[in-house]
């Protein structure tokens, strides 16, 4: 009798279930795999990393630029075309990232990459200053001192063998972010094994992970693996050294008797100007926790230094794969530095590496830093004609949508000048590019990093003639940033420079 009411309520269980669904489906009005029971479309994501951008391109030719899945009972939408994409990320009050930024709080806590609402408007209002120029010109003396502690090491790398560039720009990004953002340098170039280098990589392997696999998503389900102590232990770390860095700064600055008040040019000349803004602004006339502090520096630590890497590292990549390409980067560095290439750039030189930017432009086309983002719909919306009911999560594909054939002629095909605006074949639509994300909630800190990685490339490329390395496949995955699961490798050779 007792297994036969189990039987029955398994049945019950599975029949309702698949009749909500399938309403959900009908409802939406948008094409999509048809949905198992109580899994949804979850079983199709129970997959390796490397096999998370072929499903989704497999969905896409399969159901076109906008489609619906099912994680259990949870509704997602996949938006990979600008008719859909520039209505939702233009709203102003469509703000709230979806679900999978769950999975960051414990790291980032409330901080302006997971927060919504007038917390988030607040904070990106008094952290817009950080990245007035007159700042970012102060943080280019931090990136040069690094790019030559990087120029020392790819000496190493130059006897013809091809070699991961990954791990190595990472540690020369780490230590951009942490002296420009937080006032100290971590020394990752030179501390790889440091606790702090490692806990940030064990982190962003086990929050990539629950946010690709439904299983892992499950709180209970997550505590019964090792991952969650080594989540842990990993957080500790990075919290305890953060919170560090706080509480000697805001000593520093009660010491100096220094205020916001009346000077609105702050940090101007200061080193320590994003940290100095979040100690010393008020919300409400009451000073920021330091908890809250920790949230926001720990946010653009992470948000710094992985989205540098994968950008610098793919065009990298890029310029080893051609040749003609490279030539006329380091044409532009002659025209600008001069003949022996013997000089560091000024902040004018770097604004000044047109074609430089534009081979950057191209690779993150190519290759999104951050390959997708999420937004939660809080409440009904239409939405490019598509009416999305509350509570359903949207997908933003940049991947997919970088390489629309719609939007590119030849997308596949590594072509910087398409960037030109004088040229013809540019983009099309001004929601065709959005490697730094677009309207209200886009990336603060663009200009940090196009200057980041303007001056970590364009040293290289003055140094080193880049190769392709044997193994030229990528096998792309989609963790918190887009990564290459075999590595990013090319070869250097030691460039001949004029007497």
């Amino acid at each position: 009798m007792i297994v036969f009411l189990l039987l029955l309520t398994l049945v019950i269980v599975i029949l309702t279930s698949w009749l909500i669904l399938k309403k959900d489906c009908e409802r939406l009005g948008v094409p999509g795999p048809n949905p198992l029971p109580v899994l949804g479309n979850g079983h199709l994501f129970i997959s390796k990393s490397r096999e998370f951008l072929p499903l989704l391109r497999k969905l896409k030719e399969e159901y076109g630029d906008i489609y619906q899945i099912h994680l259990f009972h949870m509704s997602y939408v996949f938006f990979s075309h600008p008719n859909h994409v520039e209505p939702l990320l233009s709203h102003t009050e469509l703000i709230t990232k979806g679900y999978s930024y769950y999975f960051l709080k414990p790291w980032l806590g409330d901080g302006l990459l997971t927060s919504t609402g007038k917390k988030w408007r607040t904070t990106r209002k008094f952290l817009t200053p950080a990245f007035h120029f007159n700042i970012l010109q102060n943080y280019l003396t931090v990136f040069l001192k690094n790019e030559k502690i990087l120029l020392k090491k790819l000496q190493k790398y130059t006897d013809g063998k091809a070699f991961d560039t990954f791990p190595i720009i990472a540690l020369t990004a780490l230590d951009n972010v942490t002296e420009s953002i937080m006032g100290v340098s971590v020394n990752a170039q030179e501390n790889s094994e440091s606790k702090y280098v490692q806990s940030i990589g064990t982190l962003a392997k086990i929050l990539s992970m629950r946010m690709r696999n439904p299983l892992f998503a499950i709180e209970p389900f997550f505590k019964l693996f090792k991952y969650k102590k080594e989540q842990d232990e990993a957080l500790e770390i990075l919290h305890t050294h953060t919170e560090n860095v706080i509480k000697k700064r805001r000593e520093e600055l009660k010491n100096s008797n220094i205020n916001l008040r009346g000077n609105t040019d702050l940090g101007i000349k200061n080193k320590y100007a994003f940290l100095d803004l979040l100690l010393l602004s008020e919300v409400d006339g009451v000073k920021i926790s330091d908890e809250n502090v920790r949230d926001e520096v720990e946010t653009f630590m992470f948000e710094g230094h992985d989205t540098t890497t994968s950008g610098i590292c793919f065009t990298l990549y890029c310029l080893s794969q051609h040749p003609d390409v490279q030539d006329k980067v380091l044409e532009e560095q002659t025209r600008i530095i001069g003949e022996k290439l013997d000089r560091d750039p000024t902040y004018r030189d770097v604004q000044q590496m047109k074609y430089l930017e534009l081979v950057i432009k191209e690779s993150l086309r190519l290759y999104p830093s951050v390959p997708m983002i999420e937004r939660l719909v809080t409440k009904d919306a239409d939405i490019g004609g598509v009416t999305l009911r509350k509570n359903t999560s949207v997908v933003v594909s940049f991947f997919e949508l970088h390489r629309n054939p719609e939007l590119y002629d030849n997308p596949m095909e590594f072509r910087p000048e398409r960037f030109d605006t004088a040229a013809a074949n540019s983009a099309k639509n001004a929601f065709s590019w959005l490697a730094f994300s677009a309207g209200p909630r886009n990336c603060i800190g663009q200009k940090f990093a196009m200057m980041e990685m303007k001056v970590t490339i364009a040293s290289i490329i003055k140094n080193f003639v880049l190769l392709p390395a044997d193994m030229t496949e990528l096998v792309l995955c989609a963790d918190l940033i887009l990564r290459s699961d075999e590595g990013v490798h090319i070869k250097l050779k030691p460039r001949i420079k004029k007497e």
